[in-house]
């Protein structure tokens, strides 16, 4: 399974936006329930994962030389941390945070 992770990257000053950085990922033979937990509708999800990065090159159909960077994410040390929900519309249907 491949997806992307958002992180936020430190602020370079007082008045700067935030910044974020996305990360691809892949991860071998996932279960049903890390597939569900990353795939889900959800956004805002805090997750904390490990695994290694893994670089690769390859030629593209014209001859130029390619690199490709990726986390390969080990399962067993993926975890739920902390849910945020920013859905358009809540229960109510007035779009406020549900919590």
């Amino acid at each position: 399974m491949r997806f992307t992770l958002a992180t936020r990257l430190p602020q370079s000053g007082k008045d700067s936006k935030p910044r974020m950085a996305y990360v691809p990922c892949v991860m071998f033979k996932p279960s049903e329930a890390a597939v569900s937990l990353i795939t889900g509708d959800v956004q805002g999800l805090l997750i904390g994962l490990e695994g290694r990065v893994n670089t690769s090159k390859f030629e593209t159909r014209e001859g130029q030389t390619k690199y490709s960077t990726e986390v390969i994410v080990d399962e067993r040390n993926l975890e739920l941390l902390e849910v945020h929900v920013t859905s358009e519309t809540s229960e109510d249907g007035n779009g406020a945070d549900p919590r």
